[in-house]
């Protein structure tokens, strides 16, 4: 029998993780007509059918176990071809990245400035965006990797890998005069007409924490864009709202908002880090990734400390970029 060609493969995995021939000729660049033909051919090779084709593309029962080693297959050869030739140097090159506006308002600018300074030719493209989009731009390729929030859509990732990146505690946000004490903890189930603004993508979980802990929600309003629009809301009226602790840590010192951790229990957001299943990641990624932890690391410091009960510390945040810069 004459062995699958690795262009068959990749058609293969590109129509089963996108679930359209369509949008997998577009994201390898060839028409949907080369895109079939590849998979029957492959098809015909293997003597079994890997997709059902009736109303929409679904696997057949062979198609999954056939995607589970390709994806392994394809792993594997760009480790290899990344092994040997120029992309094993870090030296050079660009990086593109996704971001949810929780990394990018907070960390992003720190590490940016400490990788800059390590390795000056290589170029960074940062895309800000919903943790749902920006998974979606990794699985297609267009991006290297993201940092999303844990949402709905990772029950149906195909073609992704994703790893804890960080834990960081929630806030709830409230005008200067809300009457709350600064930085103190608070049970959301004590606060009484409270007015909640709900980010889309955060929706679920949110929603499950007031449900598990019988908080009493007078009015909800859905924010489907940047929370810096539902921030300047906040600011400046009645309306609340729950807020990771990586996003506000800059704003901890300024009285521009009153931030309450949540307590009994603390509400924890758990940060993803997305790559793509078919591929490694590239070296330069890997080392954006450290500086990216160790911003992290520093920024979320004090809202955790926060968030377990000890008074603000007398300590200014921009010592976290000089211990960043310090970083090799």
């Amino acid at each position: 029998m004459m062995l699958p060609k690795l262009m068959h493969i990749r058609m293969f995995v590109a129509v089963y993780e996108e679930g359209s021939f369509t949008v997998a000729a577009s994201r390898e660049g060839l028409g949907q007509s080369g895109v079939s033909a590849h998979v029957r051919q492959l098809e015909t090779q293997l003597g079994v059918r890997l997709f059902a084709r009736d109303r929409a593309i679904i696997p057949t029962p062979a198609g999954h176990a056939y995607y589970r080693q390709c994806v392994q297959l394809l792993r594997l050869h760009e480790s290899a071809c990344n092994a040997v030739g120029h992309r094993a140097e870090p030296s050079g090159g660009s990086l593109r990245i996704g971001m949810i506006p929780t990394m990018s308002r907070s960390v992003f600018s720190r590490a940016l400035q400490a990788f800059e300074a390590a390795y000056p030719n290589v170029s960074v493209h940062l895309t800000e965006g919903a943790g749902s989009v920006i998974a979606t731009a990794v699985r297609r390729g267009m991006l290297d990797f993201a940092i999303t929030q844990r949402m709905s859509y990772e029950a149906g990732a195909a073609g992704l890998v994703t790893s804890l990146f960080t834990r960081t505690p929630a806030f709830l946000v409230s005008s200067p005069d809300s009457g709350l004490p600064h930085c103190e903890p608070v049970r959301l189930s004590d606060i009484k007409d409270l007015h909640l603004v709900l980010p889309i993508g955060r929706r679920p979980l949110l929603e499950q924490y007031l449900i598990d802990h019988k908080v009493e929600v007078v009015q909800r309003l859905n924010w489907f864009e940047s929370m810096l629009g539902a921030m300047d809301l906040v600011r400046s009226s009645h309306w609340t709202a729950i807020i990771s602790g990586l996003f506000i840590a800059d704003d901890l010192r300024r009285r521009r908002f009153t931030l309450n951790p949540l307590a009994d229990p603390i509400l924890w957001d758990d940060l993803l880090l997305v790559e793509p299943a078919r591929k490694p990641l590239s070296m330069v990624a890997q080392l954006f990734i450290e500086f990216l932890r160790k911003a992290t690391e520093d920024i979320n410091a004090i809202p955790i400390r926060i968030a377990h009960g000890e008074q603000l510390p007398n300590v200014d945040l921009s010592s976290a970029l000089n211990e960043i810069t310090r970083h090799e």
